[in-house]
């Protein structure tokens, strides 16, 4: 009996998954996973643009800037650009067979002419990069000149996306709403949504007694501004009023710099096991703010049955119905009246309901997304399956 190769898929990544902890490298590690599974079983090959995270983050932003105003490529993925990257892609695919060029993040769809077009691609849209960047603007107040500078970058980037997007053919998205709105602007795409899952176990959270204090958790990579505007928003607007005992638990890089005075404030940096997460916190919050995309913490929250306090943007595109442990209000003013309440002791008493937790877990995605992958290789077989 003849046995079938492995298919052979090189993932061009724009995190490491390996040694990075943040909400892509933590989709990158669940995709990974499922294209791993039987009965794909697929060999993956990651090859990050980094091998370790930029470390004069801003210096590297300015350099992008410098390298866009000198070529084709928007600021965005001209942070990203690397020669060296380019050279040892171009070199992988000379001397390897690979059946699937996986470009892990639409910030690399500039690597797509260096690749032949013999090989079939998927992207994995990790957000609608120009809303996110839309979003930043509005966040940051600019004189008008550089404002005016900006949006012209953002429309750049719009037509850089989704050319990319039509040039590929073949999208996974986080959300099904970035997911609608692609389809509209990209007629004929071909897309699936997945939202982001997680590849351990779910530790089994018991009833929960909280103490005089609460304790409150905020997860995520704080060197990426939509977590630091959510630690700004959380300590300026609302901490400041809340009279009830409550400590605010930072977990994550770069936690919490600007807010070491505040006593209410602990952070632990980056952790080695989310346990530790869980463990030491009564409930999480995810005041986000940004379009596209999804969040991830929120995700993972509600995968390990946390209760949390969030805005309604966090749950923007995920899979999550209402439930008793998932409080959303968008106000400051909401968040200090339930903060000042008797109704945080009771949420962090409840657990997020097995069924919507299990919505996050590695098999409910696995059919699909290998149905995906497999139609992307042998768009013939599809076909004539379909037929």
């Amino acid at each position: 009996m003849h046995r079938r190769e492995p298919k052979r898929i090189l993932m061009l990544s724009i995190v490491n998954p390996m040694v990075e902890r943040n909400g892509a490298s933590t989709v990158t590690r669940g995709l990974l996973k499922l294209l791993a599974l039987p009965p794909l079983q697929a060999q993956v090959e990651c090859v990050p643009v980094r091998a370790e995270p930029v470390r004069w983050h801003r210096l590297a932003q300015a350099r992008g800037l410098l390298r866009s105003s000198l070529s084709n490529l928007p600021a965005k993925p001209a942070f990203l650009y690397s020669r060296e990257f380019r050279e040892k892609a171009i070199s992988r695919i000379r001397s390897e067979r690979y059946d699937l060029v996986i470009l892990n993040g639409a910030d690399l769809l500039w690597i797509s002419e260096y690749l032949p077009p013999s090989i079939p691609r998927i992207l994995v849209a990790h957000n609608i990069e120009h809303q996110v960047f839309d979003a930043q603007i509005q966040h940051i107040r600019l004189r008008r000149p550089l404002e005016d500078l900006l949006r012209a970058e953002r429309q750049r980037l719009k037509e850089y996306e989704l050319n990319g997007m039509r040039e590929t053919g073949r999208v996974i998205f986080l959300s099904h709403e970035d997911a609608a709105y692609a389809r509209l602007q990209c007629p004929g795409l071909r897309a699936i949504t997945m939202p982001p899952v997680f590849d351990y176990e779910p530790p089994i959270r018991p009833s929960r007694k909280p103490g005089a204090t609460l304790e409150i958790g905020l997860l995520g990579n704080f060197g990426w501004w939509p977590n630091r505007l959510a630690v700004r928003w959380f300590a300026q607007k609302v901490l400041p009023y809340v009279k009830h005992p409550v400590r605010l638990n930072l977990f994550g890089r770069s936690a919490g710099r600007k807010w070491t005075g505040d006593p209410r404030v602990r952070e632990h940096g980056a952790i080695e096991r989310m346990s530790q997460v869980w463990e030491c916190c009564d409930f999480m919050i995810c005041p986000a703010f940004s379009t596209g995309g999804v969040c991830v913490k929120l995700a993972e929250a509600v995968y390990n049955r946390m209760p949390a306090l969030a805005t309604h943007r966090a749950a923007r595109g995920l899979p999550i119905d209402e439930d008793p442990a998932l409080v959303f209000l968008d106000e400051p003013g909401e968040w200090i009246e339930f903060l000042n309440s008797a109704a945080p002791r009771q949420l962090a008493e409840r657990r997020v309901s097995e069924k919507i937790g299990a919505r996050f877990a590695i098999e409910p995605q696995r059919e699909a997304l290998q149905k995906f992958v497999n139609d992307a290789i042998s768009p013939s077989l599809a076909a004539a399956a379909g037929a």
